[in-house]
């Protein structure tokens, strides 16, 4: 009997992910996933990166993860994280536009990042948005990992406002 009951958790438990509306939140809020929380820590918007134009407006955003594992390392690329606007178009991170973001700011680059346990990591991430964009949103990709059953999966309904 307890095996059946614990059964009808999971499974309310997984119907309910699959059908949650997006959560909105707004800059410096977190994002839970498992042991690691993302947020936005700050947008700025630029039609220019040093000679380069944009094709729309370059939103640069302060992408923070912070690990909360006791002994896991958090594994992530700069992929993680896209920008979808109100009709559900994403926009994904310019590796390229960061090279080129490094030149005029002090930081260095990376596409992939290793966050040890405890720690805290933040990347500027670059993507070029196309003007007719007026609701433009951050979410974060990544697979079920088991603390994520007790929130539903909802890291993959939430979206941080960055207008």
């Amino acid at each position: 009997m307890k095996i059946k009951i614990l059964y009808l958790f999971f499974a309310i438990t997984l119907f309910s992910s699959c059908s949650k509306e997006d959560k909105v939140i707004s800059l410096k809020e977190n994002i839970h996933h498992d042991d690691f929380e993302y947020s936005v820590q700050s947008v700025e918007k630029s039609d220019s990166i040093a000679a380069i134009k944009a094709k729309g407006t370059f939103y640069i955003v302060t992408f923070r993860v912070e690990n909360k594992a006791k002994r896991v390392n958090h594994e992530w690329e700069n992929s993680i994280a896209y920008i979808v606007d109100k009709d559900g178009k994403e926009y994904e991170n310019s590796n390229e536009l960061q090279n080129d973001l490094a030149k005029i700011k002090l930081f260095v680059p990376k596409v992939k990042h290793n966050t040890p346990a405890g720690e805290t990591e933040s990347a500027l991430l670059v993507f070029d948005i196309p003007n007719d964009v007026k609701e433009p949103f951050l979410k974060v990709r990544g697979s079920f990992l088991m603390g994520d059953m007790f929130d539903g999966n909802r890291f993959k309904n939430t979206k941080v406002k960055l207008f």
